[in-house]
């Protein structure tokens, strides 16, 4: 249950420059210490090439992990921050680079950043740096120039995603009325327009300030940038970074926005993503060298070497256009209106759940006027919750006219295509050679984020706009290929099981709707869920054994109106295995999207011989106290969590009331 969290992710690094010297590259575990002191006073020299050098040095010692925790507690970070505003441009530009890269490791690390006051000299650069700056191209600096404004930019962006007091800061500060005049691309360049679109992309979101002073600021710069009409690579990035922001600034509500506007952003994101990106890197892959082990110091750039380049940086911008495009379609599909619909289908359950205790107290009490009280309670709840449950549909909570524009556009199938990573030999040339490395992780991020996107979409549009159940169906299957046959990291992990999810959630309505006319798992033996369960045991993240075990209650749902031998074999076992998993789940969330799950299952009057076989009133019982225990000793939760857990706290008690008495009579 619950809106799938965006996760975003980290602009890139860039590495520092490296002189020479590739003894400094490793150093001795026993000599860190001296090497870092000897660091501290580099930095701390008045000369310039002394700074620089403890600048480069640094940058090196933090490309190794296990120096990071290290470096923070030596507090190198106070010393280098003041270095964003040295009066020598080479410092101030190795000094960005490196505060940067080192912003990019984990959300973790900015908050430390934070505690060591790099926000005050980053805010006194862009004052006293970038006010009035334009590039000057007579600068003897002019490109280390532009590259340490891109950079600072950046670690501005990772510092805000990462921090609420970052984000306070920069609002006190002048800011949000700098960056605005740097969206002018008639007097900057494509990468700081595209590096300011980034930063603001992610500042104005939920953050009313921002919203205000962008909007009123940038309005005609952002519809310029919109309506470029350039097919190049950089343009679709500044296009859809540019509806991005625009969307930021009404708070998501694209209905708010004029119709033209609307179709104008979603024409974009479609354009977007009907670049084919895996045949580009496949063309990439065709130009890069084979066996390339770069050393750190480059060799000088030949003409082949600058083309190579500006294929690397293009298809780079494809996949960061992709991306922000993706991004901006998940969250129009998981605004307020799917968690509005989640909070009515809980209430609905709840009403359900009072008839049934209605139902069983009076039959128990053996009273006829009682009995048929309830019994007219239970038909006037039963009417309303037919008539929620008949206006009620996802589908309605997104405005027409863009409901309509994601479907005539094809964005689903669009969106669902960037889910697919290029040939495995063109990813394994990328990934040999360093210059694509770090194209790669944009893949990867591509690939999580578009999974999200499509768990998001399958919520938001009909089925019949999905392809139809079948189509769902493949959706669901592909999903599964990623979780159970590719040795995938936990962040694809928990995008692909959503992804399963919310394919058996639509196949479910579905069938629930047509009279269980799809047939599609109607042979589902217990060896084609034996994988399943044993990802769930083996399963350290609590998201993907959340979703793991919604999938296989589904699964399980879906049989139980077509009873047989084998269908009642699988459903018992997928019982006992949930209910031994509840025993076991420390996450008091889980453990309640566990109970649910059964409950959801259990909920047919047709499961009552089933509950029989499998103890199913004993062993809730059991998990009752369990449940309350947990409950009180993890309080603090996400509030989507809060509503699951005390859902399931309320009704549990209820609904074995209501199947102990059902099975007493069989």
């Amino acid at each position: 249950m619950g809106k799938v969290r965006k996760h975003k992710t980290r602009s890139g690094k860039k590495p520092l420059p490296n002189d020479d010297n590739e003894d400094e590259e490793q150093l001795p575990t026993d000599g860190k210490e001296n090497a870092i002191q000897t660091i501290l006073d580099q930095l701390q020299a008045a000369n310039v090439e002394e700074k620089y050098c403890g600048l480069q040095t640094l940058g090196l010692l933090i490309e190794s992990p296990e120096n990071i925790e290290q470096v923070l507690n030596r507090d190198l970070v106070k010393v280098v921050a003041p270095l964003l505003v040295d009066a020598a441009s080479s410092v101030r530009n190795a000094a960005a680079g490196m505060l940067r890269n080192l912003s990019t490791v984990k959300l973790e690390v900015c908050d430390a950043l934070m505690e060591q006051d790099v926000m005050t000299p980053l805010i006194c650069y862009f004052h006293e740096h970038a006010e009035t700056w334009t590039p000057d191209i007579n600068s003897a600096t002019k490109d280390e120039d532009i590259d340490t404004f891109i950079q600072n930019v950046n670690l501005l962006l990772n510092l805000c995603e990462g921090s609420e007091l970052a984000i306070k800061y920069m609002g006190q500060s002048r800011i949000l009325d700098i960056l605005p005049r740097y969206l002018d691309i008639s007097v900057f360049n494509n990468d700081i327009v595209a590096a300011v679109l980034q930063c603001l992309f992610v500042v104005v979101e939920d953050n009313p300030i921002a919203m205000e002073k962008i909007k009123s600021n940038c309005e005609k710069q952002l519809q310029t940038l919109l309506s470029l009409e350039s097919g190049e690579p950089d343009a679709y990035l500044l296009k859809t970074l540019s509806a991005g922001v625009i969307i930021s600034t009404c708070r998501g509500k694209l209905a708010t926005l004029p119709i033209n506007v609307v179709n104008q952003i979603i024409s974009i994101l479609a354009k977007t993503l009907s670049v084919d990106h895996r045949f580009v890197c496949s063309q990439l892959s065709n130009q890069v060298p084979l066996g390339d082990t770069s050393a750190k110091e480059e060799p000088p750039q030949s003409k082949l070497t600058q083309l190579l380049n500006n294929q690397i940086k293009s298809a780079m911008q494809i996949v960061d256009a992709q991306q922000s495009a993706i991004e901006i379609i998940a969250n129009i599909c998981s605004n307020d209106g799917k968690i509005l619909l989640i909070l009515l289908e809980i209430q609905i359950y709840v009403m359900k759940v009072h008839s049934w205790i209605f139902f069983s107290f009076f039959i128990v009490d053996g009273d006829e006027n009682n009995s048929n009280e309830s019994s007219e309670s239970e038909e006037a709840d039963e009417e309303l919750i037919q008539g929620e449950e008949e206006s009620i549909h996802v589908e309605d909570m997104l405005p027409t006219n863009l409901l309509e524009a994601l479907i005539n556009l094809e964005i689903f199938d669009k969106v669902w295509a960037r889910s697919q990573l290029p040939a495995h030999n063109v990813m394994m040339i990328l990934k040999e050679y360093e210059g694509t490395q770090l194209l790669c992780k944009k893949l990867s991020n591509l690939q999580t984020r578009a999974l999200l996107c499509v768990n998001n979409m399958l919520s938001s549009l009909p089925i019949e706009h999905l392809g139809g159940i079948n189509a769902v169906y493949k959706i669901w299957v592909d999903a599964g290929k990623l979780v159970f046959k590719q040795d995938s990291g936990a962040v694809l992990l928990e995008s692909a099981t959503a992804v399963m999810r919310a394919a058996l959630d639509k196949i479910k309505l579905k069938e629930n709707g047509n009279n269980m006319e799809c047939n599609l798992f109607s042979d589902l033996a217990l060896s084609d869920i034996e994988m399943m369960l044993t990802g769930i045991r083996e399963c350290q993240v609590a998201e993907i054994r959340a979703n793991l075990i919604r999938m296989i209650g589904i699964l399980a749902l879906l049989l139980v109106n077509k009873i047989n031998d084998i269908t009642s074999n699988v459903i018992c076992t997928v019982t006992e295995f949930i209910l031994e998993q509840a025993h076991k789940e420390n996450e008091v969330w889980v453990l309640a999207e566990a109970i649910d799950t059964i409950v959801d299952l259990y909920s047919e009057d047709e499961t009552d011989a089933l509950a029989a076989k499998v103890n199913l009133v004993d062993k809730l019982m059991v998990l009752t106290p369990i449940l309350k225990n947990k409950a009180r000793q993890q309080k603090k939760l996400p509030k989507e969590y809060k509503v699951l857990v005390s859902t399931a706290v309320s009704n549990l008690p209820r609904f074995i009331r209501y199947k102990k008495d059902r099975i007493s009579k069989l």
